[in-house]
């Protein structure tokens, strides 16, 4: 099974969300990173085939998927960032209604709920209205409606968006567990989110593709690049302006930062592992790409 975006772009009016993106894909977790207005969620619109791009065209083992139309949606599982959900009905009761209009049997649809629960941990909740869930349960019940169909392809959009850290978790180590057979698209601006379970991640900036790696080949830019120094508040000043800095903690009167710059910052400098969050801060900046959530 392949996925393979073909130079698609998207364009607003005069606004260019997406521009000349090109990829491919195979069973795996892949994490689309990119700050707000990067360009993710018109990205998985496209995928997911409920957004048409302005130009280009989306593949899938080589046929667009435009053409293929409902055997291409009978084979994805989409959660979107905002999922409706109606609160009113049960956990079993709302999944029985997606099924249907899934289009899958009278028959099989028991079991394929039965399923999904038993999946995401909500097979004790069942019977227990979606409006007395918790955020974390309700994105679960989303999962589980994006997997009643058995999709090859698993496309989630910023599925863990207000979840404390325990649900975060949770979250990470399902579609890490499903992903065994599937192409599985988590688009994110958390950076823990894919740290751990991402096979290639696929950096997005202003519409842009920027690079698709293995984690460990995006951190090997930053060798050399990140460094800790326990300064005193003036030079914590003077370091403030000219470099990039991850954190910085109190350390009785003195400040130890994390630090990104080409150079050695300071004398008691010391170089330290990259991380992902050190590439995210390396890549985005604060001000210019945080626009909008296209």
């Amino acid at each position: 099974m392949r996925l393979t975006i073909d130079n698609v772009s998207k364009t607003f009016g005069s606004r260019r969300a997406l521009i000349g993106i090109d990829s491919e894909m195979t069973p795996g977790v892949y994490g689309i990173l990119g700050a707000n207005g990067s360009g993710k969620t018109t990205l998985m619109r496209i995928l997911a085939g409920v957004m048409k791009p302005s130009s280009g065209c989306v593949r899938l083992d080589g046929q667009p998927i435009d053409r293929l139309n409902e055997r291409y949606r009978e084979r994805i599982g989409y959660l979107p960032q905002h999922a409706g959900l109606y609160d009113g009905f049960s956990a079993e009761k709302f999944l029985s209604y997606i099924a249907a209009l899934k289009g899958l049997s009278k028959a099989e649809t028991p079991r394929k709920v039965d399923e999904a629960l038993e999946l995401v941990g909500l097979r004790d909740y069942r019977k227990q209205k979606v409006g007395s869930f918790s955020g974390g349960m309700k994105r679960r019940v989303g999962i589980a409606q994006a997997l009643l169909n058995d999709p090859d392809i698993l496309i989630v959009d910023e599925p863990t968006a207000g979840l404390d850290p325990k649900e975060r978790i949770r979250f990470r180590n399902l579609l890490s567990r499903i992903s065994d057979d599937r192409i599985v698209l988590l688009s994110t601006h958390i950076v823990s989110d894919i740290e751990l379970i991402a096979n290639e991640i696929v950096v997005l900036k202003e519409g842009r593709l920027l690079a698709k790696e293995t984690p460990l080949q995006l951190l090997r830019s930053l060798e050399r690049r990140v460094w800790s120094a326990v300064v005193d508040e003036p030079d914590m000043i003077r370091l403030q302006s000219g470099y990039k800095v991850g954190s910085i903690v109190r350390v009785e009167n003195r400040f130890r930062l994390r630090l990104i710059g080409d150079s050695k910052p300071h004398e008691a400098a010391v170089p330290e592992t990259p991380s992902l969050e050190d590439l995210y801060l390396s890549i985005f900046d604060e001000e210019g790409d945080a626009s909008c959530g296209c």
